[in-house]
Order: structure tokens, then sequence, then C-alpha cells
């Protein structure tokens, strides 16, 4: 017998100049371009893409703590993860928006994701140093700012 339904999951990650509406509507446009038009698309939930100027405090004092602390940092100005940054962003705020923290951990988003609270190995770090972690960015993004 031959199925009667078939379904297919998208991820589309979206990039500066992109909106979400935007890419739903050229998504269904593409579709039905080539003779589809009857496939039905349910969006699940998304959002604008974030962007954030290197030259924003934000990102130089992250850039200033990794270094101090004895990290080589290395920009990802397109992580293939996403967050609703679009929030800060975005109107009305237009705010810089970014990732920050030092620690150990795997697995973003899955069940066996985890973080390290105490480590036993020196150089990686457990929770008290992800904490301090943030109050040292703090202290240097008020004295970057």
């Amino acid at each position: 017998m031959l199925p009667t339904r078939a379904v297919a999951k998208l991820d589309l990650r979206l990039v500066p100049d992109m909106t979400y509406d935007g890419a739903i509507a050229a998504l269904k446009t593409h579709l039905a371009k080539r003779g589809f038009s009857d496939i039905e698309v349910n969006p699940s939930g998304g959002y604008n893409p974030t962007s954030t100027s290197a030259d924003a405090a934000v990102i130089r004092a992250q850039l200033s703590l990794y270094e101090r602390l004895g990290r080589n940092p290395v920009p990802w100005p397109r992580n293939a993860g996403s967050y609703p940054g679009y929030v800060f962003t975005d109107e009305p705020l237009r705010l810089p928006a970014a990732h920050f923290g030092l620690g150990h951990g795997s697995g973003a988003h899955a069940p066996d994701e985890y973080f390290v609270i105490e480590s036993s190995n020196p150089k990686v770090a457990g929770w008290d140093d992800a904490v301090m972690s943030h109050v040292l960015y703090l202290h240097e993004l008020a004295t970057i700012a």
C-alpha cells in the first residue's frame, strides 16, 4: 500500500535582512512555483534573526575578558544555535545582545545535556567558575562602556 501522507520538519535559520514572516512566505512561494501549492505549511514557532556588531561594548568586553583569562577567543558571527535575541536587537530597543560564559557542558538542548558542577580537572570550569565569569564579565563591561 502506498502512503497517503508525508510529513517533513524544516529548521530555517535566518540571517540579517530576513524576517520570520518573510521566510515562511518565501517557502510557500517556492513550493507553489514548483507545483506544490497543495502542501500545507504549519509553522510551529520562530523569530527574526539577531545580529550585534563586533564593535559593540558587550562583544569587546567578552573578548577582552576571555583574553585576560588566558583563553583564545574565536568569534562566531553566525553560530548554528539560536535564541530569541531579536527582542533586544529589533525595534524598539535596538540594543546589542550576545551569549557569554565560561563553563563546560555539552549536548545543548538534548536529554543528555550536562553541566559540570564541581570539576576535578583544573582546566575544566565548573559551576563556581561559570558564575564568577559572569561577575568578571559585568565588571569588564562596566570598564569598557
